[in-house]
C-alpha cells in the first residue's frame, strides 16, 4: 500500500484502536465479553473466552479514558468491571474475569459445563 493510500485511508475515520486487549477467564464458566465506554451508549462484542482459559482479542476499538467490561454467561448471570485506560496500560492490556463471576453462577445453582 502507498504512503498517500494510507494517508488518505487514515483521514476516512476517527475511528481509534487498541492493538489487543487480553481477558483471562480462571472460572469454571466460559464468558462471553463485551466493552462499552463511559456513557454505555453502545456496547462491542469482543467474543467468548472459555472457562479457565484466556483469549487476545486484536483491533478493538478505543473505549477512551474509562471502559467496562461485562461478562455474561449464556444470558443467565453478566457482570461488569469498569477499568480506567491507565489501569489496562498498567496491567498491559489484560483483563480478568473477577472470581465472583463463578461464584456467583455456582450460587444460583449453575453446574460448570464440562
Amino acid at each position: 500500500m502507498s504512503v498517500a493510500v494510507a494517508l488518505a485511508m487514515g483521514g476516512c475515520s476517527d475511528v481509534v484502536f487498541v492493538e489487543r486487549v487480553t481477558i483471562t477467564n480462571r472460572t469454571d464458566y466460559p464468558a462471553s465479553v463485551d466493552v462499552t465506554d463511559a456513557n454505555r451508549t453502545e456496547w462491542l462484542g469482543l467474543g467468548l473466552v472459555h472457562h479457565d482459559g484466556r483469549h487476545a482479542f486484536g483491533e478493538v476499538i478505543d473505549q477512551g479514558e474509562v471502559w467496562i467490561f461485562r461478562f455474561d454467561y449464556a444470558n443467565k448471570h453478566h457482570q461488569e468491571v469498569e477499568v480506567t485506560r491507565s489501569e489496562l496500560q498498567r496491567d498491559e492490556w489484560q483483563v480478568e474475569v473477577p472470581g465472583s463471576f463463578g461464584d456467583e453462577l455456582r450460587r444460583l445453582g449453575f453446574e460448570p459445563p464440562p
